[in-house]
């Protein structure tokens, strides 16, 4: 084995370890990836040009559409508290796993303020925790009516995001089956949340990313971490467009970094 290939082995090792958790139990979880995996330093798991190519393949995007809308040539993200109403209709009432993920946002995700309200009102982000049967019916009585919701229903789970003329993210609506198994559910009200708060777009070209239904990703793990802290960094900001955003994404990558050296020094990313 060459060092290269002994590098790529260690790497899928840590990787595939940690996609499997809500975020990553760092701290725990490091022993078991192996040994050989101690040389590889977690902060610096992926490259800036791997987190800059995740960036712009998931920021820059339309997830439904064959061919991009001009919207989609703009940065979005929310530019204000987020506030979650878990509004659940299942079966099996799953509020705490939502409520969990929430948490592991607000503590992790510099300038991300997320929080879970419980009036409806003050909500701007709306999770719909349905069974199989009334995933679709809820979709189309919780929806404008002239709103063409075709694509979502064929969806196993879904996320309706509204903007501004600025970009600025101002509702959005998760729907999420919460009658699966608890693997699926977490993917899904993983994906639709994060994909929420701005990058909504998936491409079967990320390998390590929730945002790609055939890399196997379980849940939020650390490659969309990165990806979000990149797009919540102050120097990003909505309505920017790639050239603007690549110019301080490096910085942002930095910042993020040092942040997660922080996260793992004070366990702040256990669950």
């Amino acid at each position: 084995m060459s060092g290269s290939e002994g590098i790529g082995v260690c790497r899928r090792l840590v990787d595939h370890a940690m996609r499997r958790l809500l975020i990553v139990l760092l701290v725990s979880l490091w022993p078991s990836a192996g040994r050989a995996a101690e040389d590889v330093s977690v902060v610096d798991l992926y490259s800036d040009a791997e987190l800059v190519d995740g960036f712009v393949r998931t920021v820059f995007g339309n997830e439904g559409t064959f061919m991009p809308t001009p919207d989609a040539r703009f940065v979005k993200k929310f530019a204000e508290p987020v506030r979650v109403f878990i509004d659940n209709r299942a079966s099996i009432d799953r509020t705490r796993d939502v409520k969990q993920l929430v948490g592991v946002l607000n503590r992790s995700v510099r300038n991300l303020y997320i929080s879970v309200v419980e009036d409806r009102t003050f909500a701007n982000l709306i999770v719909f925790l349905v069974n199989r049967s009334a995933y679709r019916k809820t979709i189309i009585e919780t929806l404008p009516r002239d709103y063409d919701s075709t694509f979502l229903q064929r969806q196993r789970c879904s996320g309706v995001v509204n903007y501004s003329k600025f970009h600025r993210i101002q509702h959005v609506q998760v729907y999420v089956v919460a009658t699966e198994t608890r693997r699926d559910f977490m993917h899904c009200v993983s994906e639709e949340i994060t994909q929420g708060l701005g990058p909504i777009n998936d491409d079967w070209r990320l390998k390590y990313s929730l945002y790609n239904d055939f890399a196997g990703v379980d849940s939020f793990g650390m490659f969309d971490w990165f990806i979000l802290n990149m797009l919540y960094d102050h120097r990003i900001m909505p309505g920017m467009t790639e050239a603007e955003a690549r110019k301080n994404l490096p910085a942002a990558i930095r910042d993020a970094r040092e942040r997660l050296q922080r996260l793992i020094a004070l366990r702040r990313l256990q669950r």
